[in-house]
């Protein structure tokens, strides 16, 4: 079974911020990281949601500690960021 992440945080703009996080497809799947869905909170418009299904942990692991990752961060305006790896029982 797959390890999943639980991606949240609040974003400057949603819209923007999506438009950013579509442009970085490729680079998440170079990581192994794979996304599987994207949510808009209704009760905070500006508050993203994402769910990764991650092939491999160690790559997936150093790619979200990266610096590139706090750039494309900073690009989509994004803040307050929660992360969950979830693993299968």
């Amino acid at each position: 079974m797959a390890t999943h992440v639980l991606w949240q945080a609040d974003v400057a703009d949603f819209d923007a911020w999506l438009k950013v996080f579509r442009e970085d497809t490729a680079v998440r799947k170079s990581a192994g990281i794979h996304d599987l869905h994207v949510w808009r909170d209704p009760a905070r418009p500006d508050h993203a949601v994402a769910l990764f299904e991650i092939s491999d942990l160690d790559r997936a692991t150093a790619f979200l500690e990266s610096e590139e990752l706090a750039m494309h961060h900073e690009r989509g305006g994004v803040a307050h960021i929660q992360v969950k790896v979830l693993s299968p029982e």
